[in-house]
């Protein structure tokens, strides 16, 4: 319980946490140009990024308007990885066939420079962590790497089961309901994310470029997504928690791994068919199988008469010995 109340009050004081702006930049009369660009896109004027490519290439003098197209001199220099920047401007130039808006940013009062939007976005994110974080999480990079982690762990966990018998979530489970309810607690919340960047990009968008910790700031489906994140690190405390009370230290490390499997399955499934009909069928077929499970197997029926523990059916107690019928 102290735990648990731990990691609410740590919950709590993150959920006010705002990124600090790093770069106060004095703009140039030209900012007017962005006053209605800042209202169609996420970030504006006075917009912090960090450079995540390996390097951004700026145009130093500003592009100008001509009936053939956009003059771009020579004059060039170059921002690389981990700088942080600033947007300075943002203008449109329509005779731009690669690209129209030109966005300006500077490192410092003495480096700025312009380059396309498309180009900006690519090689620069929000400079914030949580932005970072989903930027890490949504590289396709990623992804396979997960593909082939579950499959390295799952190949693991069967073998273990084979051979030394260990506990595992949903087939020999522990008389704790936090497990299941992590992984329920996890297919949400991947449903959710796949649900926003489909159906409400624009939202997801918004998200990216000003994160929160805070659900209750929220539109409603962003606001689930959040609170089923928060329910994800507290399922997970007490998951880890309820693994060592009922199990001995190895066993529980075994089983701690066999629930991290399922949940990079869990994860990947939900990712790879995000996009169909199919999903929305295994994510409630999943629901309905987890929770059979847990009500017909693994749900505490008894205690011990001696130690007082849960126990999932009579005989011997795991914990202390003692024989209860």
């Amino acid at each position: 319980m102290k735990k648990l109340l731990l990691v609410l009050c740590t919950l709590a004081v993150v959920a006010c946490y705002n990124a600090p702006q790093q770069i106060i930049l004095t703009t140039e009369p030209e900012v007017s140009d962005s006053t209605s660009q800042q209202l169609q896109r996420p970030y504006g004027v006075g917009y912090n990024l960090v450079v995540r490519a390996d390097s951004l290439l700026l145009q130093e003098d500003r592009p100008m308007h001509w009936c053939q197209g956009v003059a771009e001199t020579s004059d060039s220099l170059w921002v690389f990885r981990s700088d942080a920047i600033v947007v300075a401007a943002i203008t449109v130039i329509p005779e731009d066939c690669i690209d129209s808006v030109w966005v300006k940013v500077a490192r410092d009062q003495f480096t700025m420079g312009w380059t396309h939007e498309h180009d900006l976005l690519s090689a620069a994110q929000p400079d914030d962590p949580i932005s970072a974080f989903i930027s890490f999480f949504s590289d396709n990079h990623v992804l396979w790497f997960l593909v082939v982690v579950g499959c390295v762990v799952v190949t693991l966990t069967l073998l273990a089961i084979k051979r030394w018998r260990i506990r595992m979530v949903l087939l020999d489970d522990i008389p704790s309901a936090y497990p299941t309810f992590l992984t329920l607690a996890l297919v949400c919340s991947a449903w959710l994310y796949a649900y926003i960047q489909y159906y409400q990009p624009q939202q997801w968008v918004e998200f990216y470029f000003h994160p929160t910790l805070n659900p209750l700031s929220q539109p409603p489906v962003l606001c689930a997504f959040l609170f089923t994140v928060w329910a994800l690190v507290l399922l997970t405390a007490v998951s880890v928690e309820s693994a060592f009370e009922y199990l001995k230290p190895l066993d529980a490390l075994l089983y701690l791994l066999s629930l991290l499997g399922v949940c990079v399955v869990i994860y990947l499934v939900v990712s790879l068919t995000a996009w169909t009909w199919v999903c929305h069928l295994l994510c409630l077929g999943y629901f309905l199988f987890a929770l059979y499970r847990y009500f017909r197997y693994a749900r505490a029926r008894y205690y011990c008469g001696d130690c007082h523990r849960k126990l999932q059916h009579k005989g011997k107690c795991p914990y202390c010995g003692a024989i209860n019928e």
